[in-house]
């Protein structure tokens, strides 16, 4: 009886084994593609620097279990290869990468790989993240990467491309960052680049682009949160479709040779948390609207103001009038020639020009005549200036100086107040 009855419980539990190897193959049990696996030793075989380490540790038959290698679990096909910072060395094995038919994504940032993108990279037409930045990339790129399609993550930059942006973009559908910063790339804005209505993060900082910033249309990109084209020579107005992106949350455009005013529609990106607009050719005043965002809290009615959790950055931004009358306020403004000018605020600079009107601290007056200083900390050469407040530096002639501890020099100044250093001739000094 007890032999019968162990007998039947081991022929249950073959049959159960036997039914679970069935229904649930191990995922061990499936080896390399035979394709995959030479592919990986070809792409190995031909770098230099960590290659060495990289061929060590790639044994066996099995590659899903290689360092950096991820394999997909049902069809055991490599679908990832991520290697970022092993100091491979040489060109992109780009023969060895197109015999990885199924692969998704390929990282290899951070080493030192040399030449031009492969050819062979665009036959991958199931890839969907290629991370390549902060490598010795040279070349102009082709615009053969358009046929990635299925593209959500692109990222090429610190590498040293160059030559035109091609315009690619059009059925990159699905591209949610693009960043090509750090590069030597030239030339327009791809029009393309307004196709991109998945894209929540653009980066092509530090490059060498112009022509209009306009040329890109922002109206059709609802996610994107992150705008940087800094340090380029990007030409024109702010555009305006940019007001159509709800979601946008950093916005830098420092150092290009924008123009025109600072739009209101800004004030009205709801989630904008950075702003940087500096050293560029843009006019007026900060729209009163920021200060109503909530991200921003408002430390400051000047241009130059600090924000909690947004640097505000235009403080840089030079307002640069010729002989006409204008009235200026805020901070960093710039009077180059004309007359007749009422500037408020810090920092204001008049390089000429005549019956100017500025008050408020670090005000530089280099020549001209009957302008009219309050405040402090002034610096004014010229003639026929009228300066009141207190310490102030005053070269030239027939200045009206009122207030103390003033640094005066010139002839027929008129001085009043305490504590002044005065010299030159024909002085009326009153007070202490």
């Amino acid at each position: 009886m007890y032999t019968s009855l162990h007998t039947t419980m081991a022929k249950c539990w073959l049959l159960l084994l036997l039914l679970l190897a069935f229904l649930l193959p191990a995922a061990h049990a499936k080896s390399c593609h035979p394709n995959d696996f030479r592919a990986l030793r070809g792409f190995a075989g031909n770098l230099g620097g960590g290659g060495v380490l990289l061929r060590a540790e790639w044994s066996g038959a099995s590659c899903c279990g290689w360092e950096g290698v991820g394999c997909d679990s049902s069809s055991g096909r490599v679908t990832v290869l991520r290697l970022p910072g092993y100091g491979l060395t040489g060109p992109i094995p780009g023969a060895s990468l197109a015999g990885l038919a199924q692969l998704e994504e390929l990282f290899l940032g951070s080493n030192s790989f040399v030449g031009s993108l492969p050819e062979e990279l665009f036959s991958l037409a199931g890839l969907r993240k290629l991370s390549l930045e902060s490598n010795e990339l040279t070349g102009k790129l082709s615009s053969r990467l358009g046929k990635l399609k299925n593209l959500t993550f692109l990222n090429l930059s610190v590498n040293h491309f160059s030559g035109r942006l091609p315009d690619m973009f059009g059925d990159l559908m699905s591209l949610d960052h693009l960043a090509m910063h750090s590069n030597g790339l030239s030339g327009s804005l791809p029009p393309s680049l307004s196709s991109l209505s998945s894209l929540s993060e653009l980066n092509l900082r530090n490059n060498s682009l112009s022509g209009p910033i306009a040329r890109v249309n922002f109206s059709g990109m609802p996610l994107l949160a992150s705008v940087d084209f800094s340090a380029n020579n990007l030409s024109g107005s702010l555009p305006v479709s940019l007001a159509d992106c709800s979601a946008l949350k950093s916005l830098t455009l420092a150092n290009n040779q924008l123009v025109g005013t600072i739009p209101s529609w800004i004030g009205e990106l709801d989630n904008l948390c950075c702003l940087d607009i500096s050293n560029n050719s843009l006019v007026g005043e900060v729209p009163k609207g920021l200060t109503c965002l909530k991200c921003l809290a408002n430390a400051d009615r000047s241009v130059g103001m600090a924000f909690t959790n947004m640097p505000l950055y235009v403080k840089r931004n030079r307002r640069v009038l010729q002989q006409q009358p204008n009235i200026l306020s805020r901070s960093n403004n710039t009077v180059r020639s004309g007359g007749g000018n009422v500037l408020s605020g810090d920092n204001n600079t008049v390089i000429s020009g005549n019956n100017n009107t500025l008050s408020g601290t670090n005000n530089t007056v280099i020549s001209g005549s009957n302008n009219v200083l309050t405040g402090s900390n002034h610096v004014v050469s010229g003639g026929n200036n009228v300066v009141s407040d207190t310490s102030h530096v005053v070269n030239g002639s027939n200045n009206t100086v009122s207030g103390r501890s003033n640094m005066v020099t010139g002839n027929n100044n008129i001085v009043s107040g305490s504590n002044h250093v005065v010299s030159g001739n024909n002085k009326v000094v009153t007070g202490g």
